[in-house]
């Protein structure tokens, strides 16, 4: 049995796409998916009266996704547990390649390449794609991974039975914590291009730049207990103060590098979103100067 997990909060304008492309998949065994809901909106309807072969578990507060996705795990029955966000659409085959992947080889989590799916003249949108996704563009080659995000990604089950659940204090990088105690515990993540979702991202200037203040925070927070690069600059908040102005730069300019490399199209047609990624830097660099200063969640 497959499970497939979706965390939702207000999701009326992406949550239809989202499942009728599962609907869609060529996956040819039988599947559940649920969906973990604390919409204030629309959301619930829309999957009562579309949708009635989804499990609906519903929240009576907004319920932040690293807790929905765990009562949704907690409330499903596969083998192989598929993760996708509201927000996204899978590719037809999406499935099929990811439990693929599963079945021959052993690897603890398997993931995919994200697309963006926003309209293609919204610059907010596309520097919000380069923002978060370099890492994961359909067209590097298979590998082994340190980290995937949830927004595409699978595990055995076995996993959360080893190693428990996602930390809710880490929104919005639950997910990298959470493979980073899966990797030490001896799992093994494995990238496959393929399996390839497209991702609705913020198109709105102010909520983007809201988003990327809160990425900075918790990065930084994130440094403090994961030793990843960058993790010398956050635990020491002397250094953290001196280097803030310089972060933001390099960020940029790794990003844009990255595009240039593997999708150089995009920047050529989305010069003004590269200037957006750099406005978006700014908050981010505040969040981050922030959680270097602040106590670590437990």
């Amino acid at each position: 049995m497959v499970s497939v997990i979706i965390p939702s909060y207000n999701s009326e304008k992406t949550i239809a796409r989202c499942l009728r492309s599962l609907r869609a998949q060529t996956f040819s065994e039988p599947f559940e998916v649920i969906v973990a809901d604390s919409s204030q909106d629309k959301t619930p309807e829309i999957i009562k009266k579309e949708f009635s072969d989804v499990k609906l578990i519903r929240f009576d507060q907004k319920t932040d996704p690293g807790s929905a996705r765990n009562a949704g795990i907690k409330a499903s029955r596969g083998d192989i547990i598929c993760l996708i966000d509201s927000d996204c659409e899978a590719a037809p085959d999406w499935l099929e390649q990811l439990v693929s992947v599963h079945r021959h080889y052993d690897y603890e989590a398997i993931g995919g390449s994200v697309e963006n799916a926003n309209d293609q003249f919204n610059n907010v949108a596309w520097a919000g794609y380069m923002a978060e996704f370099r890492e994961f563009l359909p067209q590097y080659p298979p590998s082994e991974r340190e980290h995937i995000p949830t927004c595409n990604i699978s595990y055995k089950r076995q996993v959360f039975d080893k190693i428990g659940f996602f930390n809710p204090h880490y929104y919005p990088q639950e997910d990298l914590e959470f493979n980073y105690r899966l990797r030490q515990s001896g799992g093994r993540i494995f990238f496959i291009p393929s399996a390839k979702i497209y991702h609705n991202h913020r198109s709105m200037l102010k909520s983007y730049l809201q988003h990327q203040k809160r990425v900075g925070r918790v990065t930084a927070k994130m440094l403090k207990i994961l030793p990843l690069e960058g993790a010398t600059i956050a635990r020491n908040k002397l250094l953290a103060t001196i280097t803030i102005p310089i972060l933001p730069l390099v960020k940029w300019w790794r990003t844009v590098i990255v595009f240039l490399k593997w999708r150089s199209e995009i920047i050529n047609q989305h010069v003004m979103a590269t200037g957006i990624l750099a406005l978006g830097l700014v908050p981010w660099a505040v969040g981050f100067l922030q959680g270097a200063w602040e106590k670590i969640d437990e």
